[in-house]
């Protein structure tokens, strides 16, 4: 399958790699397809997840673990069920980022991340209750990485 994408142009996916999102994720519900592309020669764990329907929506996510070394997400036993997953570690969980004009004013949504099981290809964004995780918080700022 091709995706056309805004970043990478026209880029080659195997039905195996499109992640799908039952319920969307918020504000764009309607879509339900994604594919997780990176590029190689970066030094730093950008991800751009792309619709597959839609060049023009996607988003830069991170690892949360790159941001924040202590970040510990806890859901519901009704969201395992939804992916299909036993257990909290056998899932991926990536934070959407605000990339403003001034990098350094960069930021991620610890409280809404996206997590994703790899064996039924299946993601939700959650809301975590744990009021540390801040919707807005700074990359640069905040958790030590150096902008």
């Amino acid at each position: 399958m091709i995706v056309e994408t805004a970043e990478f142009g026209y880029v080659k996916v195997a039905k195996e790699d499109i992640i799908y999102f039952p319920e969307g994720i918020y504000g764009l519900e309607d879509i339900k397809e994604y594919v997780f592309l990176q590029k190689n020669d970066l030094n730093v764990p950008i991800v751009w997840m792309q619709a597959v329907s839609n060049k023009h929506i996607r988003f830069v996510v991170f690892d949360p673990l790159f941001i924040v070394e202590s970040y510990e997400p806890v859901i519901t036993d009704e969201v395992l069920t939804k992916l299909g997953a036993e257990s909290l570690s056998s899932l991926v969980f990536y934070v959407i980022a605000v990339v403003p004009k001034d990098i350094r004013d960069m930021t991620v949504n610890l409280k809404s991340p996206i997590v994703i099981n790899p064996q039924t290809r299946k993601a939700y964004q959650v809301i975590l209750e744990n009021p540390a995780y801040q919707v807005r918080h700074l990359v640069f700022r905040d958790s030590g990485v150096a902008g």
